[in-house]
Protein backbone atom coordinates (compact mmCIF):
# COMPACT_ATOMS: atom_id res chain seq x y z
CA UNK A 1 0.00 0.00 0.00
CA UNK A 2 1.46 3.36 -1.08
CA UNK A 3 1.07 6.24 1.37
CA UNK A 4 0.51 9.68 -0.10
CA UNK A 5 3.37 11.86 1.25
CA UNK A 6 1.13 14.93 1.09
CA UNK A 7 -1.48 13.33 3.37
CA UNK A 8 1.28 12.19 5.72
CA UNK A 9 2.63 15.74 5.93
CA UNK A 10 -0.85 17.17 6.58
CA UNK A 11 -1.43 14.66 9.40
CA UNK A 12 1.92 15.58 10.93
CA UNK A 13 1.08 19.31 10.82
CA UNK A 14 -2.31 18.65 12.44
CA UNK A 15 -0.65 16.57 15.17
CA UNK A 16 1.91 19.28 15.92
CA UNK A 17 -0.75 21.97 16.25
CA UNK A 18 -2.95 19.69 18.37
CA UNK A 19 0.01 19.19 20.72
CA UNK A 20 0.69 22.93 20.86
CA UNK A 21 -2.92 23.86 21.58
CA UNK A 22 -3.22 21.18 24.27
CA UNK A 23 0.15 22.10 25.77
CA UNK A 24 -0.79 25.76 26.13
CA UNK A 25 -4.24 24.84 27.47
CA UNK A 26 -2.79 22.69 30.25
CA UNK A 27 -0.17 25.29 31.15
CA UNK A 28 -2.88 27.93 31.68
CA UNK A 29 -5.49 25.61 33.23
CA UNK A 30 -4.70 26.23 36.90
CA UNK A 31 -4.09 30.00 36.48
CA UNK A 32 -7.41 30.19 34.61
CA UNK A 33 -9.16 28.33 37.43
CA UNK A 34 -7.74 30.75 40.00
CA UNK A 35 -8.72 33.80 37.95
CA UNK A 36 -12.23 32.43 37.50
CA UNK A 37 -12.61 31.69 41.18
CA UNK A 38 -11.24 34.96 42.54
CA UNK A 39 -13.49 37.67 41.07
CA UNK A 40 -16.71 35.90 40.20
CA UNK A 41 -17.66 34.24 43.44
CA UNK A 42 -19.28 30.86 43.78
CA UNK A 43 -22.77 29.48 43.34
CA UNK A 44 -22.01 27.37 46.37
CA UNK A 45 -20.39 28.83 49.51
CA UNK A 46 -18.82 25.42 50.19
CA UNK A 47 -16.95 25.41 46.84
CA UNK A 48 -13.69 27.22 47.54
CA UNK A 49 -11.64 27.85 44.39
CA UNK A 50 -8.29 27.11 46.07
CA UNK A 51 -9.21 23.46 46.73
CA UNK A 52 -9.02 22.25 43.12
CA UNK A 53 -9.58 23.14 39.47
CA UNK A 54 -12.77 21.09 39.80
CA UNK A 55 -14.21 23.71 42.13
CA UNK A 56 -14.61 26.13 39.22
CA UNK A 57 -17.63 24.04 38.17
CA UNK A 58 -19.52 25.96 40.85
CA UNK A 59 -18.12 29.38 39.93
CA UNK A 60 -20.30 31.95 38.18
CA UNK A 61 -18.17 31.71 35.01
CA UNK A 62 -17.93 27.91 35.06
CA UNK A 63 -18.87 27.75 31.36
CA UNK A 64 -15.38 29.01 30.47
CA UNK A 65 -13.60 26.16 32.25
CA UNK A 66 -16.15 23.63 30.99
CA UNK A 67 -15.47 24.89 27.46
CA UNK A 68 -11.68 24.63 27.83
CA UNK A 69 -11.85 21.09 29.19
CA UNK A 70 -14.41 19.98 26.59
CA UNK A 71 -12.22 21.22 23.73
CA UNK A 72 -9.20 19.47 25.30
CA UNK A 73 -11.18 16.23 25.56
CA UNK A 74 -12.22 16.39 21.91
CA UNK A 75 -8.65 17.17 20.79
CA UNK A 76 -7.40 14.17 22.77
CA UNK A 77 -9.95 11.83 21.20
CA UNK A 78 -9.18 13.08 17.67
CA UNK A 79 -5.39 13.27 18.20
CA UNK A 80 -3.39 12.21 15.13
CA UNK A 81 -0.89 10.04 16.97
CA UNK A 82 1.70 8.16 14.94
CA UNK A 83 1.44 4.94 16.95
CA UNK A 84 -1.80 3.02 17.49
CA UNK A 85 -1.08 2.38 21.17
CA UNK A 86 -0.42 6.07 21.81
CA UNK A 87 -3.66 6.91 20.00
CA UNK A 88 -5.57 4.52 22.27
CA UNK A 89 -4.15 6.17 25.39
CA UNK A 90 -5.01 9.62 24.00
CA UNK A 91 -8.60 8.47 23.41
CA UNK A 92 -8.84 7.08 26.95
CA UNK A 93 -7.50 10.35 28.37
CA UNK A 94 -9.94 12.36 26.22
CA UNK A 95 -12.92 10.31 27.38
CA UNK A 96 -11.83 10.76 31.00
CA UNK A 97 -11.60 14.54 30.51
CA UNK A 98 -15.12 14.66 29.10
CA UNK A 99 -16.19 12.43 31.98
CA UNK A 100 -14.79 14.98 34.44
CA UNK A 101 -16.88 17.66 32.78
CA UNK A 102 -20.05 15.55 32.73
CA UNK A 103 -19.65 14.31 36.31
CA UNK A 104 -18.40 17.14 38.55
CA UNK A 105 -17.23 16.50 42.08
CA UNK A 106 -20.00 16.43 44.65
CA UNK A 107 -21.07 19.49 46.58
CA UNK A 108 -23.11 19.40 49.77
CA UNK A 109 -25.29 22.29 48.62
CA UNK A 110 -26.74 20.30 45.71
CA UNK A 111 -28.60 17.00 45.69
CA UNK A 112 -28.09 16.33 41.97
CA UNK A 113 -25.23 17.63 39.80
CA UNK A 114 -23.69 17.33 36.35
CA UNK A 115 -24.77 16.65 32.81
CA UNK A 116 -26.59 13.46 33.77
CA UNK A 117 -28.13 14.91 36.93
CA UNK A 118 -26.56 12.24 39.11
CA UNK A 119 -26.85 12.19 42.89
CA UNK A 120 -24.17 14.28 44.55
CA UNK A 121 -22.21 11.35 46.03
CA UNK A 122 -22.39 9.23 42.85
CA UNK A 123 -21.14 12.05 40.62
CA UNK A 124 -18.28 12.68 43.05
CA UNK A 125 -17.13 9.03 42.83
CA UNK A 126 -17.23 9.08 39.02
CA UNK A 127 -15.31 12.37 39.07
CA UNK A 128 -12.50 10.85 41.14
CA UNK A 129 -12.40 7.76 38.89
CA UNK A 130 -12.12 9.86 35.72
CA UNK A 131 -9.44 12.03 37.35
CA UNK A 132 -7.36 8.95 38.24
CA UNK A 133 -7.65 7.62 34.67
CA UNK A 134 -6.67 11.01 33.23
CA UNK A 135 -3.63 11.46 35.50
CA UNK A 136 -2.38 7.90 34.92
CA UNK A 137 -2.81 8.40 31.17
CA UNK A 138 -0.72 11.58 31.34
CA UNK A 139 2.03 9.75 33.21
CA UNK A 140 1.90 6.75 30.88
CA UNK A 141 2.15 8.92 27.75
CA UNK A 142 5.03 10.89 29.23
CA UNK A 143 7.13 7.95 30.35
CA UNK A 144 6.28 5.26 27.78
CA UNK A 145 4.95 6.84 24.57
CA UNK A 146 6.57 10.26 24.16
CA UNK A 147 10.28 9.29 24.54
CA UNK A 148 11.94 8.16 21.34
CA UNK A 149 12.59 4.42 21.23
CA UNK A 150 14.35 2.11 18.79
CA UNK A 151 17.80 0.97 17.73
CA UNK A 152 18.95 4.08 15.84
CA UNK A 153 21.83 5.20 18.09
CA UNK A 154 22.25 8.60 16.45
CA UNK A 155 18.53 9.40 16.72
CA UNK A 156 18.44 8.30 20.36
CA UNK A 157 21.51 10.42 21.11
CA UNK A 158 19.89 13.47 19.50
CA UNK A 159 16.70 12.86 21.52
CA UNK A 160 18.52 12.36 24.82
CA UNK A 161 17.48 15.73 26.30
CA UNK A 162 13.89 15.37 25.11
CA UNK A 163 13.61 11.87 26.53
CA UNK A 164 15.03 13.03 29.86
CA UNK A 165 12.44 15.79 30.26
CA UNK A 166 9.60 13.57 29.05
CA UNK A 167 10.38 11.01 31.73
CA UNK A 168 11.15 13.57 34.44
CA UNK A 169 7.79 15.25 33.89
CA UNK A 170 6.13 11.83 33.79
CA UNK A 171 7.56 10.98 37.20
CA UNK A 172 6.38 14.36 38.53
CA UNK A 173 2.88 13.60 37.19
CA UNK A 174 2.72 10.18 38.82
CA UNK A 175 4.07 11.38 42.19
CA UNK A 176 1.67 14.33 42.26
CA UNK A 177 -1.20 12.02 41.20
CA UNK A 178 -0.36 9.62 44.05
CA UNK A 179 -0.37 12.52 46.51
CA UNK A 180 -3.73 13.64 45.09
CA UNK A 181 -5.10 10.15 45.79
CA UNK A 182 -3.76 10.29 49.35
CA UNK A 183 -5.40 13.68 49.69
CA UNK A 184 -8.76 12.12 48.75
CA UNK A 185 -8.36 9.48 51.43
CA UNK A 186 -7.29 12.07 54.00
CA UNK A 187 -9.30 15.20 53.09
CA UNK A 188 -7.36 18.42 53.42
CA UNK A 189 -9.09 21.69 52.65
CA UNK A 190 -6.10 23.80 51.82
CA UNK A 191 -3.89 24.76 48.88
CA UNK A 192 -2.39 21.29 48.39
CA UNK A 193 -4.99 20.20 45.82
CA UNK A 194 -4.57 23.04 43.35
CA UNK A 195 -0.77 23.04 43.82
CA UNK A 196 -0.56 19.33 42.97
CA UNK A 197 -2.84 19.86 39.97
CA UNK A 198 -0.57 22.70 38.84
CA UNK A 199 2.39 20.31 38.89
CA UNK A 200 0.46 17.68 36.92
CA UNK A 201 -0.99 19.96 34.26
CA UNK A 202 2.19 22.04 33.88
CA UNK A 203 4.38 18.93 33.54
CA UNK A 204 2.10 17.39 30.93
CA UNK A 205 1.61 20.69 29.10
CA UNK A 206 5.40 21.10 28.94
CA UNK A 207 5.76 17.59 27.53
CA UNK A 208 3.23 18.31 24.80
CA UNK A 209 5.12 21.48 23.81
CA UNK A 210 8.41 19.56 23.80
CA UNK A 211 6.76 16.93 21.63
CA UNK A 212 5.57 19.69 19.29
CA UNK A 213 9.19 20.91 18.87
CA UNK A 214 8.62 24.25 20.57
CA UNK A 215 11.94 23.96 22.41
CA UNK A 216 14.43 23.55 19.57
CA UNK A 217 17.47 23.39 21.88
CA UNK A 218 16.26 20.03 23.24
CA UNK A 219 16.84 18.50 19.82
CA UNK A 220 20.56 19.27 19.85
Amino acid sequence: MITDPTNKMVREIIRIYQDRVLGIAFLVLVPAAILLGLPTGQYSPSANWWHSVSQTYYAADSAIMIGILSVCGILFITHRSKEIFERIVFVIAGISILGLVACPHGDEMFEYVGLFHLPNAVSGKFHILFAIIMFVSFGFLSIINFPLRGTDFEALKAAKKRNFFFRLNGVIILIASFLMLIRQLVPSYDWTGIILEWFIFSAFGSNLLIKANIFKNLNE
